[in-house]
């Protein structure tokens, strides 16, 4: 018995020194690989910091070594490969390609000949602060010694201040693109739709533009004119070049004093109204005043004097072509002058009335003899009041200097208006979005904005387009609403059919006075009119916040005039809805307004895109008196339409006789004085 537990203790004993054993040599193997995985991390954490500090003490056998003679850390042979680095051209192409690929995201086209014209061209920017100093401000900072860049800075913060006071969030397409080319004095021809900021992106550049010093804007160089610089090699002695200083400075003093920076031209008062509130609002609190001046009857004499902006000159002149025109027919100067802005450019530059050149385009001179004007909407019969837009463009063009900036905008430009613009611009550039950006600027459609609803509307004749007004009042519109008519006795005439049906309307047109104009204009703005019965007056550029419905109470006469109608609504990302009404009369047009409904996305009958059209002389197309060959009309002449008048026709015939029996007894009346005498 006692052999038997000596043998089952030896065997416990032998179990228990086995597990011992193997408890041992896990706890080895666990220790090896933990050392072997310290061992790891070390090797690494020595390797980053030899990529990292390649300067770091080594010793002749490539082991690095941590301040320690005890502890050496082993480090491998192998060496990092480093980085490619790329060639300063490929770094361009690089950057190209990503600035091409932003202006494709964002609809922007740039349209040039010559490929390498385009790598020139500025970038765009992605948001107002990214507006950097451009690189000839800077360049200039390093020859005059003075602080200019934060004088940049000071103007780039206060604009960027108004800015979000005005509520935008960023820029829109063709402020990215058009802020930086003005800004680097490049000659430039935008096309965008409607509401799209086109005002804007002129209108930024020229407030920086206007504050730039002298000095930096011309490079530090003395504005002297040729007869001086030969008369400076003629003379010697220190007291004569000095003599000369003195001079040339005070004539520089006398030649800045009055003289304007920017000009913005407009086709219409209330167009040019509108930019010159905005101007001041962007403006305002600058930390230098900037002067700004809506040139009109009141302040011509100033103009003419050249003392509109005092001492220190004018920032900004906003006018229309006529008043202009008058100023420099009458000895104001534009020498001083930086920028010049042409605004809704394809009516300024409308050569409908036949092939007109501009004469002076090129041939820039600081002449006191051309001159001549019109007003907004009809000129008046006379020597200057008669004369196209076209014809006062040209007279201004030769007062310009050949160092001034210019640029042309617009919702739509057509084929002459570019035509024209190669005699007016110098390599400009020619930045094209929405729509538009597929058809290079040459189509009506591309103007319209695609948050428009467009409508057509059979209303059979012309009785029933006042039948169809007073439906969609009962039916609830929301106002405000723009309603436009084809001329301004039609408009007076809608006017007073509505103004008894309990609506707050009220009508705006070349006819009335200024005055009315502008008291109409602000009772709309106010609220206090909700329906707006206009002509084509106010159809281009005036910016009415949030209208919600643009009625075409008669059919535009063509596509152009349709996209900047149906523009005042849909304006800065807003919905907008536009109705056209259309009679049998309108089946001449219709055809044109239908493809520019269809190529902005508009679903239309097949039977509108491909319904005859008329020739003036009453045939069908191509077919005028017995047939014969198509013939081009060069003025569209609207249909004859029926007056606006809901009196009974047993009224009209008693107004009619009672104006017959008092005319009768006027002539009689008439007759028996002659027969005393």
């Amino acid at each position: 018995m006692d052999d038997l537990f000596n043998m089952l203790s030896s065997s416990a004993r032998i179990d228990k020194s086995k597990r011992k054993k193997q408890s041992t040599t896990m706890a080895a193997m666990q220790k090896a690989k933990s050392a072997s995985h310290v061992m790891k991390q070390i090797k690494r954490a020595g390797q980053q910091h030899n990529a990292a500090a390649p300067d770091s003490d080594e010793d002749s056998d490539g082991n690095s070594h941590d301040g320690s003679d005890d502890d050496e850390q082993p480090t491998t042979n192998k060496k990092k490969r480093p980085k490619k680095q790329h060639s300063a051209e490929k770094l361009a192409q690089i950057h190209q390609e990503e600035i091409n690929a932003f202006r494709r995201r964002m609809g922007i086209r740039l349209s040039s000949d010559n490929k390498h014209e385009i790598e020139l061209i500025p970038d765009p920017i992605s948001s107002f602060r990214e507006w950097k100093c451009p690189q000839w401000w800077s360049s200039s900072l390093n020859k005059t010694n003075n602080n200019n860049n934060s004088l940049f800075d000071q103007l780039h913060q206060t604009i960027l201040n108004n800015i979000e006071q005005g509520r935008w969030m960023e820029p829109t397409p063709i402020q990215m693109q058009g802020i930086p080319s003005l800004m680097d004095r490049r000659d430039v021809m935008g096309c965008a739709p409607t509401g799209s900021g086109k005002s804007g992106a002129f209108v930024l550049p020229a407030l920086m533009i206007s504050k730039c010093p002298e000095e930096v804007y011309y490079g530090h160089q003395s504005q002297e004119s040729e007869d001086d610089k030969q008369s400076n090699g003629k003379q010697k002695g220190k007291n004569k070049q000095q003599q000369k200083k003195k001079n040339n400075q005070k004539k520089n003093a006398e030649n800045q004093q009055g003289h304007v920076r920017t000009i913005l031209l407009a086709p219409s008062r209330e167009l040019s109204s509108q930019l010159h509130r905005e101007v001041q609002r962007l403006s305002s609190n600058m930390p230098f005043k900037f002067h700004a001046a809506l040139l009109s009857k009141s302040n011509t004499g100033l103009a003419i004097s050249n003392q509109l902006g005092g001492k220190s000159g004018l920032d900004c002149l906003v006018a229309t072509p006529l008043r202009l025109v008058e100023c420099l027919e009458r000895g104001m100067k534009l020498r001083g002058l930086r920028l010049i802005v042409l605004d809704e450019a394809d009516r300024l530059l409308d050569a409908s009335d036949g092939k007109v050149t501009l004469k002076h385009a090129k041939n820039v001179s600081d002449s006191d003899e051309e001159s001549e004007s019109e007003d907004e909407e009809q000129p008046q019969s006379g020597s200057s009041q008669s004369r196209t837009f076209l014809q006062q463009i040209d007279s201004i063009l030769s007062h310009l200097p050949n160092s001034a900036t210019r640029a042309l905008f617009s919702a739509t430009l057509g084929p002459s208006v570019r035509h024209l613009s190669e005699s007016i611009l110098r390599s400009p550039i020619d930045i094209t979005t929405g729509i538009n950006a597929g058809t290079g600027g040459n189509s009506a459609a591309g103007g319209a904005s695609e948050h428009i609803k467009q409508e057509l509307k059979f209303v059979g004749r012309e009785e029933g387009k006042l039948l169809a007004i007073r439906q969609l009042v009962a039916e609830g519109i929301t106002p405000p609403v723009l309603i436009f008519m084809q001329s301004k006795e039609r408009a007076q005439a809608l006017f007073g059919e509505l103004l008894y049906d309990g609506i707050r309307v009220d009508v705006i047109h070349a006819g009335r006075s200024p005055s009315a104009r502008e008291a109409s204009v602000a009772k709309f703005r106010k609220g206090d009119t909700w329906v707006l019965i206009c002509t084509d007056l106010v159809a281009r550029g005036v910016d009415f916040k949030a209208v919600n419905l643009v009625i075409n109470y008669d059919l535009p006469m063509d596509g152009v005039s349709y996209v900047h109608r149906i523009g005042r609504t849909g304006r800065a990302g807003r919905k907008g809805r536009a109705i056209t009404f259309f009679t049998e009369a309108d089946f001449d047009g219709l055809r044109t307004i239908a493809n520019v409904m269809k190529l902005s996305g508009c679903v239309i009958p097949e039977w509108m895109l491909t319904i005859k059209r008329h020739s003036a002389l009453g045939g069908p197309e191509g077919m005028g008196r017995g047939g014969g060959k198509k013939r081009k009309r060069k003025n569209a002449i609207p249909p004859r339409r029926s007056d606006i008048d809901t009196t009974p026709s047993f009224d009209k015939k008693k107004q009619r006789r009672k104006k017959q029996f008092v005319e009768n007894g006027k002539k009689k009346k008439s007759k028996n004085d002659q027969t005393k005498n």
